[in-house]
């Protein structure tokens, strides 16, 4: 589908629904993002809460859609992509609208994968494309992004580095993903270039920023739904189409890219 020659519709304005949103915009399109929170966005914003009684017809007739929502900081998954959700994408299929692509989670377990895999069958009953995600990688959110800005700041975060490996996607990359999949109806499950572990993260973003973390002594930090996601994701090979998507970034060059002024060691 030519991103460009209709509008888009986004439902969630998180972190990779906002990159969506700013890469359609920077092709050309007529973006609305409708999330519960009102943020910044490319384009236009608008309240929506997907599974609600909230009315559809403001959609765009023959719009493209991606539906891209996730849990807020005290929210289960299986709440965000359980039942109300595989009961609303047929409410918003009667729009007709162009395209649908639903994006959620890979990986199946607990922490909501299994609800998501319900709601990702009833997307594809209905003719949308469904694309799978890893952690992400992204400025200013999640765990790698949250502790980059804390280290940007000139603080030392407290952190674990405990945690499963991951083949964790910058969220750029997979904003590409979900555009090329929009207008089809595969079922694609995507991935960054290499396994990650948190002490290498941790490593990359200290060097970058001059400032050490400090171990945390007791927990991860992240809640239980996170690391039943991480746990179940840790197995995921190396999945992606370059021919189709493009180059992925890596580590080194996604934290180079990262804002902020770089700080250096005191010497002596």
């Amino acid at each position: 589908m030519n991103v460009a020659s209709r509008p888009l519709v986004v439902f969630g304005g998180g972190t990779l629904g906002a990159a969506v949103a700013r890469l359609a915009a920077s092709r050309g399109a007529a973006v609305t993002v409708a999330s519960r929170t009102a943020r910044e966005h490319a384009g236009w914003w608008r309240h929506h809460a997907i599974g609600g009684p909230e009315p559809l017809g403001w959609v765009p007739a023959e719009a493209g859609v991606v539906v891209a929502i996730g849990p807020g900081d005290h929210e289960r998954g299986a709440s965000v992509w359980g039942p109300a959700l595989a009961g609303w994408l047929p409410r918003l299929r009667t729009l007709r609208p162009a395209a649908i692509v639903l994006v959620g989670p890979a990986g199946l377990g607990g922490g909501g994968l299994n609800e998501f895999e319900q709601s990702a069958r009833v997307a594809r009953s209905l003719g949308a494309a469904v694309v799978r995600v890893p952690a992400l990688l992204a400025a200013g959110s999640g765990w790698a992004g949250s502790l980059a800005a804390g280290l940007r700041s000139g603080v030392r975060p407290r952190v674990s580095t405990a945690l499963p490996e991951a083949r964790a996607l910058v969220v750029e990359d997979a904003a590409r993903a979900v555009l090329a999949e929009l207008g089809g109806e595969a079922d694609v499950t995507v991935s960054g270039p290499q396994r990650l572990s948190a002490a290498a993260v941790v490593a990359a973003l200290s060097a970058r920023y001059g400032q050490e973390v400090r171990g945390r002594l007791l927990g991860s930090g992240l809640s239980r739904d996170t690391l039943s996601r991480l746990d179940a994701q840790a197995s995921i090979e190396d999945l992606w189409e370059e021919a189709r998507y493009g180059a992925r970034t890596s580590l080194a060059s996604w934290v180079e890219r990262l804002p902020g002024p770089r700080r250096r060691r005191a010497e002596g």
